[in-house]
């Protein structure tokens, strides 16, 4: 009797492990990597800014480029529909932050539920936002990509956050043509 006991310890601790190896825990603790990397992309729908667009790559290794403007290729580095009315209107913005305050901001949004199932909204919904946010990341071999705005209040609060923390509108400048 007692064998047969082991032997059904062994085999359900087996099955539980089989079961939790699929099941991924979306908050983690985000270690120092230069393969980490978030994409951010706010789209502006209403409002004098509407068809703005603005992507916010942040890197692992402290790198981060701020991409604005109406062009396709604000989100598409391989747009080529040159004949387009505002395929110029580009303009981009590089810098680098410590590796600390990387590992914060990628944390900050783990926690946040990035990761989460739950965040991402159906295509059709309404909502009161003027933009709308879409995110894509890598962070400790660990994915998501939205194909639908970010709708989730406390990751959305956390990718304004982000956002506003590198990017500041400005109003475009004009060439001068003298």
């Amino acid at each position: 009797m007692r064998k047969l006991g082991y032997i059904f310890l062994v085999l359900s601790a087996t099955l539980l492990a089989g079961c939790l190896y699929h099941w991924e825990n979306p908050y983690f603790v985000v270690k120092p990597s230069g393969l980490n990397w978030l994409n951010i992309r706010q789209t502006y729908m209403t409002g004098p800014l509407a068809g703005h667009r603005v992507h916010l790559r942040i890197e692992g290794s402290g790198s981060v480029v701020v991409r604005e403007g109406t062009s396709s290729r604000v989100n598409d580095s391989f747009a080529s529909n040159v004949r387009s009315g505002n395929f110029g209107d580009l303009r981009e913005h590089r810098f680098t932050i410590p590796e600390e305050d990387v590992i914060n901001l990628f944390q900050g949004l783990v926690n946040s539920g990035l990761f989460a199932k739950h965040t991402f909204a159906p295509e059709n919904i309404a909502t009161n936002e003027t933009c709308s946010f879409y995110v894509s990341a890598n962070i400790q071999n660990k994915t998501t990509n939205s194909s639908n705005p970010v709708t989730d209040p406390e990751l959305l609060a956390n990718l304004k956050t982000t956002m506003m923390a590198f990017y500041t509108p400005r109003p475009a400048r004009k060439p001068n043509l003298n």
